[in-house]
């Protein structure tokens, strides 16, 4: 019997919009599904197996200031507009009274964490993808993780009453069961990036690292260049692209960009998000893309590397290493490990053949394990024993 899902996004861009969306045309290829996102969002004109409903509030403009007035002033009409997206989210689960509403939105806010909570007590079925076990710090500040006890708490709450929670990896469920009371687990891949393109590029020529995505602190971007100063130390010619949006209340962009500048032209600073039609050149003019991060437990960018055919060097951290696998589709080190990063990012510099060996068996066995045909039957599978 054909099941009636929403896939429930409040991104308007970046790689949470694309999983849901992704992962929602997978799902239609056999039940009916609703997509339910932000107006005026970055796929609002590609069409799919999903029914589009881009009815939640526009996104907050983007603005890169570090007075602390205008954060706190950024920080309320996030709040706002995620209220109110999660009214009208509860509104329609009600409404429509569907047999699986599927989030596939980050938890890190308690206002967030309370809509949720409140969607579980009465809208039916209730699943989630959790993308991160323990909820990432975006504000300033050491800590790698949200240590709010109001977050916390309700998270507690929301995750025992959810039918099922779906993580990316063994790892993930071993820390999801050590934090969270006891709930319904399935392990599910983390899906590809053909979104992107179809094909992935030709192999570059340039001995070009990226480093690709939003300029957090549990990114690794401060071990990053420590290592690219040793390597340039060893390959001069080796160069670097870093492109993402920079999340000033988070980490200093200057700090990133004054470096850059002291680099005799050897760095490349994209600093602002990168639009879905600028991906592909921009991973094509890469030998590799590297992943140095602190903390975290799946990345889409890995698999977007994986997926445009390009060579991983990850930390280990999470499950990276569960789709990088050292040697075979790509090199890990230790995380925070700046002599390791160096050496591997000479090695894949310096060798072009292992470059592209291990960026097409990265994109094989991507396609084979963790293809959204394969994220898809794996959910639905775990959606069908669910109990009523």
């Amino acid at each position: 019997m054909t099941m009636r899902i929403a896939v429930v996004e409040t991104s308007a861009q970046g790689g949470l919009l694309h999983y849901a969306t992704q992962l929602a045309d997978a799902l239609a290829e056999g039940e009916a599904v609703d997509l339910i996102v932000p107006r005026a969002n970055e796929l609002a004109d590609r069409a799919g197996g999903a029914r589009r409903r881009a009815i939640l509030p526009a996104p907050t403009p983007t603005r890169e200031d570090g007075l602390f007035g205008v954060r706190l002033l950024r920080r309320a009409q996030i709040a706002a507009r995620l209220m109110v997206a999660w009214g009208r989210i509860n509104w329609e689960a009600r409404k429509r009274r569907y047999d699986v509403v599927l989030l596939t939105c980050d938890v890190d806010l308690w206002p967030m964490a309370a809509a949720v909570l409140a969607l579980t007590v009465w809208a039916g079925r209730i699943a989630c993808v959790c993308h991160s076990v323990r909820p990432l710090n975006r504000w300033s500040g050491e800590e790698m993780y949200v240590s709010s006890p109001l977050l916390i708490g309700l998270l507690r709450k929301m995750y025992a009453r959810m039918d099922v929670v779906f993580v990316h990896g063994e790892r993930s469920r071993e820390q999801f069961e050590s934090v969270w009371p006891r709930a319904r687990l399935a392990v599910i891949p983390h899906g590809d990036e053909r979104i992107f393109s179809g094909e992935p590029p030709a192999p570059s020529d340039e001995e070009r690292l990226l480093f690709f995505g939003d300029w957090r602190k549990v990114k690794g971007l401060d071990v990053l260049m420590a290592a690219y100063g040793e390597l340039t130390k060893r390959r001069p010619q080796a160069r670097l692209t870093i492109a993402g949006t920079p999340c000033p209340a988070d980490l200093d962009p200057d700090e990133v960009r004054d470096w850059a500048a002291r680099q005799d032209g050897k760095v490349q600073v994209i600093d602002r998000y990168v639009p879905v039609e600028e991906v592909p050149e921009l991973f094509g003019q890469a030998r590799a893309v590297v992943t140095p991060y602190l903390v975290g437990y799946q990345s889409g960018v890995v698999h977007l590397a994986m997926t445009m055919g390009r060579a991983v060097v990850a930390s280990d951290v999470g499950d990276l290493t569960s789709v990088v696998l050292d040697g075979q589709t790509g090199l890990t080190v230790p995380a925070g490990d700046v002599s390791a990063l160096a050496d591997a990012l000479e090695r894949i510099l310096s060798d072009r053949i292992l470059a592209e060996r291990l960026g097409r068996q990265a994109r094989e066995r991507l396609l084979e394990h963790s293809s959204w045909e394969v994220v898809a039957e794996r959910i639905v599978g775990a959606l069908d024993v669910l109990p009523g």
